[in-house]
């Protein structure tokens, strides 16, 4: 891995954890139920996807318009990398250290949401209950909730940068 590689995944994986980070900081500071919402997730997700790809057009820029699938799938998993390490470490600090009350009460609101969800749906007392009971076991916003969710998020970012990879490689023909 070469220094431009690095530079420029690590620079847009920041980038992608401030986006992440300022996100957060408005539900905590603003509104709590936009955890309860599926929109901002789709959105962030296509956000970290196009990081991701801006980090690999740089990269090949900045490599005379050829990267390798190897250059590509390692600017992109570092560019992921990066701002999931960033993003963890902020919510290990607001929902462990910081303000632990804002963990049960985001918790609170997504399970009141997952229960009308499910009722309106139409399944039953208790398969809801058994859903609910789940949650509330996972503790998904503890250290290990939290470090569980990192490394699915580097799986998944792995996954993606299999795809990106392939589409993204354009060989050196000089080599």
């Amino acid at each position: 891995m070469n220094d431009s590689m690095k530079q420029i995944a690590i620079k847009h994986g920041t980038y992608l954890a401030m986006l992440n980070i300022a996100y957060m900081l408005y539900a905590y500071l603003m509104d709590a139920s936009v955890f309860t919402a599926t929109w901002p997730g789709i959105v962030l997700f296509f956000c970290a996807v196009g990081f991701g790809v801006f980090a690999v057009g740089k990269f090949k820029q900045s490599n005379g318009g050829y990267a390798s699938f190897k250059e590509v799938f390692s600017t992109y998993i570092l560019t992921g990398i990066m701002a999931t390490a960033i993003g963890t470490v902020f919510t290990i600090l607001l929902f462990s250290v910081i303000d632990p009350d804002f963990a049960v009460q985001t918790m609170d609101l997504i399970i009141e949401k997952t229960y009308e969800r499910f009722e309106s749906s139409g399944m039953s007392d208790e398969q809801i209950e058994q859903i609910i009971s789940r949650i509330e076991g996972s503790n998904a916003f503890g250290i290990a909730g939290q470090l569980k969710s990192a490394a699915f998020s580097i799986m998944f970012n792995a996954i993606i940068a299999l795809i990106v990879g392939a589409a993204m490689k354009k060989n050196n023909p000089e080599f």
